[in-house]
């Protein structure tokens, strides 16, 4: 399966331009190219991660039969790989909200509380504008399956429907895993021709919220590339070059 969804040059390209712009402009708060910065790295993360994915799915070079002995266990690069995705790539919308708009927790109400009023408009400004597309992206099936995996059950809902030789078909899911292997069960005179070969799923045997898990998380990556866009444009028109104050970085553990 090849991944081209994911450009890190997107990313380059606008810190390049960023680049060019003045950091004087923004009178001792935060420049802009900062704040993007990090949400830049999480969309990386995501498409580093949607990636490693795939790649735990590519079939060994060595000989199946000897893959039970020799082969990590693509179970949890793959699973892991999945939450990481999900987590990255949901995380975005909350960190430009709270780089650009109104965090609400209250967590963040005293820090913003005390931003001049007239950086509070504009934040709220953003905000309002920003919330059509923000709401329509954190709706999303994987959306809710990140929500899942983090909040509910710790994983997230994931099906794996494997077809196998001789009409054998595997049901899994992350924590009732298809086997790692099988062995062909022989007559007792031929049982010393008995070896386990690997059971290696493709990518299309993934299934989430009834759809492929692959296509839905091109889907995902494809959307949240286009939020970060649409957001800095609008960044653009409402902030301007005028000052944005670093996000609180204190944390106010619930009692």
């Amino acid at each position: 399966m090849e991944v081209g969804l994911y450009q890190p040059q997107t990313a380059t390209a606008w810190r390049q331009v960023d680049r060019g712009r003045p950091r004087a402009d923004y009178r001792g708060g935060a420049a802009h190219c900062d704040l993007w910065a990090g949400i830049d790295l999480k969309i990386e993360n995501a498409g580093f991660h949607f990636k490693g994915m795939v790649k735990s799915l590519q079939p060994p070079e060595r000989p199946l039969y000897l893959v039970r002995l020799t082969r990590e266990n693509w179970r949890t690069a793959f699973y892991a790989h999945l939450d990481a995705f999900l987590s990255a790539a949901r995380s975005v919308p909350e960190l430009i909200r709270c780089c650009f708009g109104v965090e609400d927790s209250s967590k963040m109400r005293e820090w913003f509380n005390a931003l001049d009023r007239e950086e509070r408009e504009r934040r709220h400004d953003f905000e309002a504008k920003f919330k059509a597309d923000r709401v329509a992206f954190c709706e999303l099936p994987l959306g809710a399956a990140r929500h899942i995996s983090e909040h509910r059950t710790g994983f997230p809902p994931v099906t794996a429907t494997v077809s196998r030789r001789f009409g054998i078909i595997y049901h899994g899911d992350p924590i009732k895993p298809v086997p790692i292997s099988e062995t062909r069960k022989l007559p007792p005179e031929y049982s010393w021709m008995e070896k386990p070969t690997a059971v290696e799923p493709s990518w299309r045997d993934f299934h989430i919220d009834g759809k492929p898990l692959f296509e839905a998380c091109r889907e995902y990556l494809d959307r949240v590339q286009v939020l970060a866009i649409q957001a800095r444009g609008l960044a653009e028109e409402v902030h301007g070059a005028s000052k944005l104050t670093w996000p609180s970085s204190d944390y106010v553990r619930p009692e």
